[in-house]
């Protein structure tokens, strides 16, 4: 599946593969759901300290200060630690990946030869809530990667903006696509992105009511009622509350 990077660093990325259409060689920053670096020769895994460092690069997508990464990165530590870390995170970054990162006196930032999944994964949400925008031939690969946390394991606090960034962009993406699929006649691929989309956030009124539309876009009344009796018992199990009229309306 190619995509379009978006950011500084555009090239068109394969998942599949993870080789770029540029001329250059291709290090993917892989965030979904874990961290990996593809396309290098040299496969050394690199450490927690430096992966966090090469993440929170990839995830800011611009030169970010020194100062700025060491502080977010050892935050428990001195200033003059957190520099002395953020040095020995880089020496040992460029022992196993030499053209990963590019370093100035004052700036970081990822080499303009690396690809990152998130911003690429991004960059193909957005297109979905387009009207004009194909729908893919083959909706289960692009519902998988929507159905993908961002480093769900890790719990460091400067993550927290940018997985929940993600969580929505990818949630809005499977309604839509539930949406346009249903409309294309594509029942069963529009019921699977709604049910991901009603996984991923059970108490999401916007997912629910895509899998409600996509039943009776298909004709089947009995399973749009049973759906929306299950999302009325989980708002008054989980919060004493009604579906909204938006959802009530749509079996009036």
């Amino acid at each position: 599946m190619s995509v379009r990077m978006v950011g500084s660093r555009a090239k068109t990325v394969d998942y599949e593969s993870g080789e770029g259409t540029g001329t250059a060689s291709v290090l993917v920053v892989q965030t979904l759901p874990a961290f990996a670096v593809d396309g290098a020769a040299d496969a050394r895994p690199l450490s927690r300290a430096a992966q966090r460092l090469v993440t929170y690069l990839a995830l800011r997508d611009r030169p970010v200060r020194r100062a700025e990464v060491a502080h977010a990165l050892w935050a428990d530590s001195s200033e003059e630690h957190g520099a002395a870390s953020l040095r020995t995170t880089l020496w040992r970054i460029g022992r196993v990946h030499r053209d990963l990162v590019q370093a100035t006196a004052e700036r970081l930032s990822l080499s303009d030869t690396a690809a990152v999944d998130v911003q690429a994964a991004s960059s193909l949400a957005r297109s979905l809530a387009s009207a004009d925008a194909e729908l893919p031939d083959d909706s289960e690969p692009v519902i998988g990667l929507l159905s993908t946390d961002l480093l769900p394991d890790w719990y460091d606090d400067w993550l927290f903006v940018f997985r929940e960034r993600w969580r929505q962009l990818r949630l809005h993406a499977l309604e839509c696509l539930a949406g346009r699929l249903g409309e294309a006649g594509r029942f069963s691929e529009a019921i699977d992105a709604a049910l991901t989309a009603v996984d991923a956030e059970p108490l999401r009124e916007s997912a629910h009511r895509c899998l409600i539309r996509v039943h009776l876009l298909e004709g089947n009344r009995g399973e749009a009622v049973r759906a929306y009796r299950a999302l009325a018992e989980l708002l008054h199990t989980e919060l004493g509350v009604r579906p909204s009229p938006g959802v009530r309306a749509l079996l009036a």
